[in-house]
């Protein structure tokens, strides 16, 4: 009985059945990588979404004075970073009236996370003085709840757009990378 090939033949399908055992292992680690990704982008975009509904409602909240009490701004790295970009954080604390109860809120809007320059913080200041009256919105059915900004801002819209574009975008590289 004569077998066909002889050894160099047999290392060579080993070798070949060893790169396609390494492949796999790699096909396997950017399909779970590329999942990942998609699974972050879904997340920024459901939160974008959800701090959009939330701004929506506030539409229809009531409106209230609100007296200044406090307002500085905090400086902090993101994630506790020792190093890296400062972030500078705006913070006001206001207390108003309603039905008779006195509230306290510090929120500006929702998802407001900071500004990357201290005169941009500043800004955000500018109409919160010390001791000044302004206009404060609160959720009629919990009036705990309350922020001095009303509406829809830029960022949440852009969690939203960015957030898809990183789902289409891992979705097309995991097609992709399977017909490879």
């Amino acid at each position: 009985m004569r077998t066909v090939g002889g050894p160099a033949t047999w290392a060579h399908l080993g070798l070949i059945n060893g790169n396609r055992a390494i492949m796999d292992k790699q096909r396997v680690l950017v399909s779970l990588v590329i999942t990942a990704l998609i699974l972050f982008g879904a997340a920024l975009a459901i939160r974008g979404g959800l701090n959009s509904y939330q701004s929506l409602l506030s539409y229809g909240w009531q409106e209230t004075q609100a007296k200044v009490l406090t307002n500085h701004i905090g400086r902090f790295r993101p994630s506790g970073a020792r190093h890296g970009t400062d972030f500078y954080l705006a913070q006001v604390g206001y207390e108003y009236i309603w039905q008779g109860i006195k509230h306290r809120g510090e929120l500006l809007y929702p998802d407001y996370s900071g500004d990357r320059t201290r005169e941009d913080a500043e800004v955000r200041l500018v109409p919160y003085g010390i001791g000044q009256w302004v206009p404060v919105y609160l959720d009629p059915d919990d009036p705990r709840q309350s922020r001095l900004i009303r509406g829809v801002k830029l960022e949440q819209l852009g969690d939203i757009i960015l957030g898809l574009a990183i789902v289409l975008f891992g979705l097309w590289s995991l097609r992709s990378s399977r017909h490879r």
